[in-house]
């Protein structure tokens, strides 16, 4: 065993090389960040440029009382590696130790940083914790240091955040933010990571209104996006038939109707009309026998679209 003391912790050797990997990680973070564009936390940005400052200002007192904070700890664990949290860890506890003047026992094969990382999460108990654990005073936090609870979340959907899809294009989340708002009173926003987006495995594949689901946890919130037909999407939505001036939808025998002159019509989503070829579409004649007259039903059926009218032998019939 060997006892950790201040001069030990405060050693130039020790001090300078760990100034230089948490500068150095820092400076990745911050890059890594300001990489994410709209999404960028600038807050976070600036806690770590005065973060940089305070560890290459040289004052030994101020060795990271600023990354001992335990909500800047939260934002360090989400975004770094777990050599730099170790780092943190390290260095928020010789924060610690230097303000109590205390000394630690650890075993010599064991890295002083390493034996220092296991230390701030012990320092961030709550007081009942403390109080159970130890005869000696808890440590009071300040409201601050203490966890805050996830009370609610919003949504905001900014003008990059697409309402409107074609048929066939896929989902995108970008320009969506989410807020979560705390039982202290904070509203913050929630990282990327931190949250899912879910839309239903069929998205896209037809029009209609599509949900969009936004969660924190237990939390949730959904939005609304259209998915439309594009105007270059050739998709066949009704037929109808066209007769000559003439024609007087009787006939003397309906089991030999001529339907020569009738023109069929499909008509598709982005507004063209085709004339369809006899050989393109099919007829059905169904023939009912009432107590004064007779009538036929003709079927015209194209692809998955249909129309029909009557033809009667007593008398002209209404086109349906």
């Amino acid at each position: 065993m060997m006892t950790l003391s201040k001069e030990i912790l405060m050693h130039p050797d020790f001090m300078t090389d760990l100034a230089n990997e948490l500068c150095g990680m820092l400076e990745e973070i911050i890059d890594a960040e300001f990489d994410k564009g709209d999404d960028t936390d600038f807050d976070f940005i600036d806690e770590c440029a005065d973060a940089i400052n305070a560890i290459r200002s040289g004052d030994d007192s101020q060795i990271l009382p600023l990354i001992s904070r335990k909500a800047f700890l939260d934002k360090i664990g989400i975004k770094a590696e777990r050599k730099f949290k170790i780092l943190v860890a390290a260095a928020a506890a010789i924060a610690i130790l230097f303000t109590a003047g205390t000394q630690i026992e650890v075993e010599e094969n064991i890295s002083i940083v390493q034996a220092l990382s296991g230390i701030v999460s012990d320092f961030f108990t709550d007081e009942k914790q403390a109080e159970e654990t130890t005869t000696q005073p808890a440590t009071t936090l300040t409201a601050t240091e203490k966890e805050a609870s996830l009370i609610s979340i919003s949504v905001e959907a900014t003008p990059d955040f697409k309402t409107e899809y074609y048929v066939g294009e896929r989902f995108s989340s970008n320009g969506l933010k989410v807020f979560g708002e705390y039982d202290n009173g904070e509203k913050r926003l929630v990282r990327i990571d931190d949250y899912t987006v879910e839309v239903s495995d069929s998205f896209g594949t037809e029009p209609k209104y599509e949900t969009v689901k936004i969660s924190v946890g237990s939390f949730t919130q959904t939005l609304e996006v259209r998915v439309i037909e594009s105007i270059e999407t050739k998709k066949l939505n009704s037929i109808y038939a066209v007769f000559p001036d003439d024609f007087t939808f009787t006939a003397k025998d309906l089991n030999n109707i001529d339907l020569s002159a009738m023109q069929v019509y499909a008509v598709y989503s982005n507004g063209d009309e085709r004339e369809l070829t006899a050989d393109e579409y099919a007829l059905d004649i169904e023939i009912e026998k009432h107590l004064f007259k007779e009538e036929a039903f003709v079927t015209v059926s194209y692809e998955r679209c249909s129309c029909s009218f009557a033809i009667s032998v007593e008398q002209k019939t209404i086109f349906q």
